[in-house]
This record gives C-alpha cells, structure tokens and sequence, in this order.
C-alpha cells in the first residue's frame, strides 16, 4: 500500500472500531408534518444540564417569527436572529434557529410546579404563509442523546415528479465507491461482513439508495458521515 492508503486506513481502523460511538447522532430529525398541522403529535425535546438543544428550520427555509415558552423557570431561549415583539430594535425577523439552555430552576410567583412545558413556534414560508409548531420541553438529567433538532421536509408523494437523472447517477457512482471502500477495508481486515457496523453501513446505503440525504441516512442507521466520507475516499484510491 501507498502512503496516503496506510493513512487512510490507519484513520478508518479508527473510526470503525468504536461501533457504539455511531449508534447516536448529533442530530435529530422530525418531518414537518409530524410537529405541524393536522396530523402533528406532540414532540418531546429533552434539555440537559450543561447540553443546550438547538432548533434548527434551515431544512425547510422558514424564519421563525415569534416563540413562546409557558415555564421560563427552566429553560433559557435563544435565536440566531432578532424576533420582532421581543427586540424592541428588529424590524423584520431573521432568525432561522433557537437554541434552548437549561438553569436551575428559579422560583417564579403564581407558576405552577411543572416537570415539562410548552414550547410554541411561529414561522413563515417563503411565500409568507405561517405555520405553528408545538414542543413539549422536558428537563432531564440522563445523558445527552442529541444537541440539535432539525425540521425537515416530507418525503415528496408517489406522484411526485421522478428525479432527474443527474442525481441518480451520482447517488449510483457514490454508492459504489462506497461499497468498493468497504471491500479494501474488508480485504485490510479492518472490517468484517459479520460485523454490526458492517450491517449498519448496509442500512445507510438502502437509505441512501431509496432517495434520503445523506446525513439523514447516516442518521437513520447509526453512522458516521465521518465514517462514510472515509470510505468514499477509500473507494477512489
């Protein structure tokens, strides 16, 4: 082997010896219409002590317009951007994320004791329409499963428009640098086809293939997209 191969399959043994360390992500995602809308279920969001959580409406290009929090006692809000009622000087929101910190609960007069609270979010669309999302916000004292929660878009209907080709053949030339990265692992005996994350890297490719991004298909199986890059490299060299 080259060089710049027994570096990077010096870094690979790495990353694919600690398989628990991909089992969570960093990042959680919820389709919109889960958390808006007719069909919403109320969402538990978990805020730890010293392990802030993170809002994020990137994904489906909205700012949020205004938020409100029925306990404060607990939980600090803070956004990327200006809301307008709350920055007496923001003339047009701009926030795009809030992120959520919890404190040690202060004594507040006439609220009453509470283990959760209601988490309201308003945003608005591009086209300038409005939605509502509702969270429920619970301080927990267990370790930290995640620090950001992403609002994605649904997956697009049956009768949705077919994917242009260009995009399908570069999902098929990235799947198989995969799969050749994984055999030059397998052929280094840094990985096993018997292994759990041999298998969780056969998940993330089905996600992969079936039209899910990338990091949401790492996050779905348990991957690293550290982990997928390493072998992308891997399958070119």
């Amino acid at each position: 082997m080259t060089a710049l191969q027994l570096g990077v399959a010096a870094f690979l043994a790495v990353c694919l010896v600690p398989v628990k360390t991909y089992a969570q992500s960093t990042v959680r995602t919820i389709k919109q219409s889960q958390v808006s809308g007719s069909t919403a279920k109320l969402q538990k969001i978990k805020v730890w002590n010293g392990s802030g959580v993170s809002i994020s409406f990137y994904e489906v290009n909205e700012m949020v317009k205004r938020v409100w929090i029925d306990d404060p006692s607990q939980v600090l809000i803070d956004t990327d951007g200006c809301l307008e009622g709350i920055d007496q000087n923001c003339q047009n929101s701009s926030a795009g994320l809030l992120h959520l910190r919890r404190i040690k609960k202060l004594p507040v007069p006439g609220l009453p004791q509470t283990s959760a609270t209601l988490l309201t979010v308003i945003t608005q669309t591009t086209s300038g329409s409005r939605k509502v999302y509702h969270f429920q916000v619970t301080p927990s004292n267990s370790r930290p499963e995640y620090s950001q929660v992403s609002i994605i878009s649904d997956k697009p209907s049956s009768t949705a428009t077919r994917p242009l080709l260009s995009p399908l053949v570069q999902t098929i030339n990235t799947t198989k640098q995969i799969r050749a990265g994984m055999s030059v692992a397998i052929s280094n005996g840094l990985l096993s086809s018997s292994d759990e994350l041999h298998n969780r890297i056969e998940q993330f490719l089905t996600h992969f293939q079936a039209g899910e991004q990338m990091s949401i298909a790492a996050d779905k199986a348990g991957v690293s997209l550290k982990l997928v890059n390493k072998l992308i490299e891997l399958g070119q060299i």
